[in-house]
């Protein structure tokens, strides 16, 4: 989680009110933090990354403001028009389609806000950016540039131009091959031919998005106009971001001049219309708030909220990225009464509880295998594409995929168990051969509308030498372990890209296992042979299966 370091009287500063140093160390932790060290005149605080919002001194101020009543309920931001236009030219669409921009003037760019304007930078970039996948930022110094600006794009040779940490002129080719900056983020660009661009009147170049700006446009100390632009594939996620930064400067003094994009004026600062039902806060927090105190709590926390009857009406502050579902509200009306006011409730009901039937089967695969000699590993439910088809050299199917992923490497539920223990395999490429190791968990299969959640059991070996009749013997010694019996326990020739053709087999309608093909080894950066299996337990608790679209 980011580390915010800032100066604690910077903060008293921005907070206008009077506060003892003891009592905002033990506040601060109440709003989504933990304050590692806050005993010299400079603190830092690890806060939760689902608050990119109080990722600088002025975005923890402007939090505490409204914790301690001195500017309760949502701070309204104003962007006057700059009459400055961004050109969208069609051909960034098919690579990088979304763009967002504003100056901020008047800015004091100290040493130490510099720092932490670019701290914030790389935490977006990280969290709601997905290493840049997602979103990418430009920080510059507005006074060399020359409005309007075109976003467009080059050909990888076309021109060139100075990257920031550069002195000579480079092309995009050649900055995605050289600088530290392209090689860490040509992936995002892999495939094509012509990348993003953004020029000023004058034909210089502003930025490269999403990997370096120009180096004619380095923000310094001296720097009092900025220019922001954010880039990305997802315009919610480029639009909060803006606004985060935005507003961020904004606290620092900063005057905000929107620009045109397009057609439409960014930042967009004004707050998103929500209705929470007070009778479902209070059934979820097991308390009896009014409407009125639901309210209270909210504006506590920088909303505007406004009691309607038996509902809230509620206004998310435009910096707020954490706000996706009513129950996001309920959390926060709960942070602003008080977590650590609220009383534990005793138990109204008292039962004995019993392992389900189909996690005694669990636990059964479990004591087989450990028996057998294998090592239990555990992995996320979270996957993506790569690993779950293309180095299995197996060919997509039907997932259920994560809606907003915080990077490339959770894009998915995942349907299969062996590429996680492939991936173990592959960390684990330094150790000693033979390895055994082995995973109980739930995959999830899509299938039409309908999710099916199933409890699998995998397992892989990797040796010096590893054979079909070896992973044929440990299935049949788990499944007699399992008491399956009669067709459950016929083997019968299976085909499976992710394994070796010939050395592949079903156990009854189980599952596989086999040789794992040498593609998917090589795939993995496996230098010697694995055999695994991959058997269905169970279905999900009470053999769930639910509507997709629910």
């Amino acid at each position: 989680m980011p580390v915010i370091r800032f100066e604690v009287a910077e903060l008293e500063r921005l907070l206008r009110k009077s506060v003892p140093r003891a009592e905002l160390a033990k506040t601060i932790p109440q709003i989504g933090a933990d304050v590692e060290d806050s005993s010299g005149e400079t603190w830092a605080v690890e806060f939760f990354p689902d608050r990119p919002d109080l990722f600088t001194v002025e975005g923890i101020a402007r939090a505490l403001r409204a914790w301690y009543g001195v500017e309760p309920g949502l701070r309204l931001y104003e962007a006057r028009p700059s009459g400055v236009e961004v050109r969208v030219d069609p051909s960034v669409a098919g690579v990088r389609p979304h763009i967002a921009a504003a100056f901020v003037r008047g800015v004091d760019m100290t040493e130490t806000r510099l720092k932490a304007l670019i701290d914030l930078q790389e935490d977006l970039h990280w969290g709601l950016g997905a290493r840049r996948r997602r979103v990418a930022i430009g920080i510059h110094d507005a006074s060399v540039l020359a409005p309007p600006f075109t976003y467009t794009t080059w050909g990888l040779d076309e021109r060139s131009f100075v990257p920031l940490y550069e002195t000579q002129e480079m092309t995009p080719r050649e900055i995605l091959a050289k600088h530290e900056k392209g090689v860490a983020y040509a992936h995002l660009l892999a495939g094509h031919e012509r990348v993003p661009i953004i020029l000023d009147a004058k034909g210089g170049v502003v930025s490269l998005p999403p990997v370096i700006n120009a180096a004619r446009t380095a923000v310094t100390t001296r720097t009092r106009d900025v220019f922001l632009d954010v880039t990305g594939t997802d315009r919610w996620a480029v639009e909060r971001t803006l606004n985060m930064l935005a507003t961020a400067l904004v606290e620092s003094g900063g005057a905000l001049e929107s620009v045109d994009v397009a057609g439409r004026a960014t930042p967009d600062l004004a707050p998103e219309e929500k209705e929470l039902k007070v009778a479902e806060a209070n059934a979820l927090l097991g308390t009896s708030f009014s409407a009125d105190e639901v309210a209270a709590n909210l504006r506590r926390m920088g909303f505007g909220a406004t009691a309607a009857g038996d509902a809230v009406r509620v206004q998310v502050p435009p910096y707020r990225a954490d706000i996706l579902h009513t129950w996001d509200l309920v959390e926060d009306v709960a942070i602003g009464h008080g977590i650590f006011r609220m009383e534990p409730a005793p138990l109204v009901a008292r039962t004995v509880g019993v392992a389900l039937p189909e996690n005694r089967v669990a636990e059964l695969a479990r004591k087989s295998l450990v028996g057998l000699g294998f090592l239990e590993t555990m992995n996320l439910t979270l996957s993506n594409e790569r690993d779950q088809f293309a180095r299995m050299q197996r060919p997509p199917a039907p997932v259920v995929k994560v809606l907003n992923p915080v990077t490339e490497d959770v894009t998915l539920l995942r349907p299969t168990l062996l590429p996680g223990l492939m991936s173990i395999l592959k960390k684990n490429a330094h150790r000693d051969l033979p390895q055994r190791l082995f995973e109980v968990g739930m995959v999830t299969r899509l299938d039409g509308d309908n999710v099916h959640n199933e409890r699998h059991v995998a397992g892989v070996v990797i040796a010096g030498r590893s054979s079909f009749s070896e992973i044929k013997g440990i299935v049949l010694a788990l499944a007699r372990d399992l008491g399956w019996q009669g067709a459950e326990v016929e083997v019968a020739k299976a085909e499976d890209p992710a394994f070796v053709p010939g050395r592949c087999a079903a156990l009854g309608h189980r599952g596989v296992f086999g040789e794992v093909h040498p593609a998917a080894l090589e795939a993995f950066g496996l230098a010697h042979p694995v055999v695994a299996f991959e058997l269905r337990l169970a279905r999900g608790p009470g053999g769930e299966v639910r509507d997709a679209r629910a």
